[in-house]
């Protein structure tokens, strides 16, 4: 058998480094024996998608991945036009990198980078994969454009069986399509009690229940729904704390903090800012909370809090749905209904029994179908075929 490493080119969004970023990472990561990739990012981000390439001991290349928007006021305008007029250049580095490395697969993390550079496939012969994190929804534009960059496209890797059903509707082959769950880095066994990290950020008394949702601040996530029924379940149990984590993004931070302060519950909600290591959230909180109103493609930060222990309240939402077991390891809820969410957010919070048997079933369903381990060969045996 052949020691050969599989030569891989990764084309990755990389301005800012979110879930899509951190996968990608730990699966290459995973599979370092028998994967070589060289990473392309864009010259366009704030630094800390290349140092975690660093950390990882990866090589990358620098180029103008730029991003192209139907929106047509300024500020969107101003990027997709910025992105066409560096286009050039960009095809000139891929070439080049293509020429240099010679990769045996092309792999695009995200479908946005695969239409960018679409010009250039049309010339190169190297087996195309893409990883599919988010689809596009399946509108008549959508459903022409899948048609011209799905076509260059030899494999799809789908993070969930909602994301191949979205691929689908778009017009892609199931043959064309595996699914590939995220896989996740299981944290170190032993004491599972919470920290005192946000006991001692908020000053709050250590018999609380905490209460977290962390991720991008948009509305898409369900904040808002969250505030609203934390407020109603605070009625019930006055011990509830809700943390909030992730960057400080505005528009949503400014409304938020005016929800918050509406509904008279800010001395019992904090907001985080931004972890470098989000073990570090999971492990100080009780409960964790996925609120989003449209349909994840996975929802990472369920599997990740539920590898910690922590039992999960999740709204109907997607590759979300695929990770949780209804009534055995977390509550699947109604999407913006916070009547419910409080309802379920309140009985974990005050039947410590049931909490505590939430929380083993949660580490036992991602320790044996989630782990990085089972992900990283599935993944590998992928590229492998595709080659």
């Amino acid at each position: 058998m052949s020691n050969r490493k599989l030569k891989v080119l990764v084309v990755i969004p990389s301005a800012f480094c979110f879930g899509l970023q951190h996968v990608s990472i730990d699966l290459f990561g995973a599979v370092k024996s028998s994967i070589e990739p060289h990473f392309l990012i864009t010259r366009w981000n704030d630094g800390e998608f290349e140092q975690l390439l660093k950390r990882y001991g990866f090589e990358y290349s620098f180029s103008w991945l730029g991003m192209f928007s139907r929106k047509m006021d300024w500020v969107n305008m101003r990027m997709s036009f910025t992105a066409l007029i560096k286009l050039p250049k960009l095809y000139f580095d891929f070439l080049r990198l293509c020429r240099l490395k010679k990769p045996q697969i092309l792999f695009f993390a995200n479908h946005h980078e695969l239409v960018l550079l679409l010009p250039v496939l049309w010339f190169i012969r190297t087996k195309v994969v893409c990883h599919m994190h988010d689809p596009s929804p399946a509108i008549p534009f959508q459903k022409r454009t899948f048609f011209w960059y799905g076509s260059q496209v030899d494999h799809f890797i789908a993070i969930s069986q909602d994301v191949k059903k979205r691929l689908m509707d778009l017009g892609c082959q199931e043959k064309k399509i595996s699914v590939v769950h995220n896989g996740i880095a299981m944290p170190e066994a032993g004491n599972r009690q919470r920290s005192k990290r946000f006991i001692g950020q908020f000053a709050w008394p250590e018999d609380v229940c905490i209460v977290g949702i962390t991720g991008q601040m948009t509305a898409t996530k369900g904040h808002e729904d969250l505030v609203e029924a934390f407020s109603i379940a605070i009625q019930d149990n006055p011990k509830l704390r809700l943390v909030i984590g992730g960057k400080l993004l505005e528009p949503l931070f400014t409304s938020l903090t005016l929800l918050i302060e509406k509904k008279g519950i800010k001395p019992y909600v904090g907001f985080s800012g931004w972890m470098e290591e989000v073990g570090v959230f999971y492990e100080a909180i009780d409960i964790f909370i996925l609120a989003s109103r449209h349909d994840e493609g996975y929802g990472l930060v369920v599997a990740e809090s539920m590898s910690y222990g922590k039992p999960v309240v999740i709204t109907n939402s997607g590759g979300a749905t695929e990770i949780v077991e209804n009534g055995v390891n977390g509550y699947i809820v109604p999407k913006q209904n916070s009547k419910k969410m409080a309802e379920k957010m309140l009985l974990l919070s005050i039947d410590h029994s049931l909490y505590l048997n939430f929380a083993s079933k949660a580490i036992e369903r991602i320790k044996n179908d989630f782990a990085i381990e089972i992900a990283a060969s599935r993944f590998s045996e992928l590229l492998k075929a595709v080659e």
